[in-house]
């Protein structure tokens, strides 16, 4: 028997997976503007902490 690989999707993840998108895309473009350091790096920690959160609720629907 086959174990079925594909994972369900949670509730608005496509919001989610938008919203990390928007992150990492403020985080490309904060440099254009000459901002700091810490202008890049919490957008991008933003969008590893909504992925996080998108693995997390996957694996609480499969259990």
């Amino acid at each position: 028997m086959r174990k079925n690989r594909m994972q369900k999707r949670v509730p608005n993840e496509g919001l989610m997976w938008g919203a990390a998108g928007f992150c990492v895309l403020a985080g490309l473009v904060a440099p254009l503007f000459g901002d700091s350091a810490t202008a890049v790096t919490v957008p991008f920690g933003g969008a590893v902490s909504i992925l996080g959160g998108i693995a997390w609720l996957r694996g609480n629907q499969a259990a």
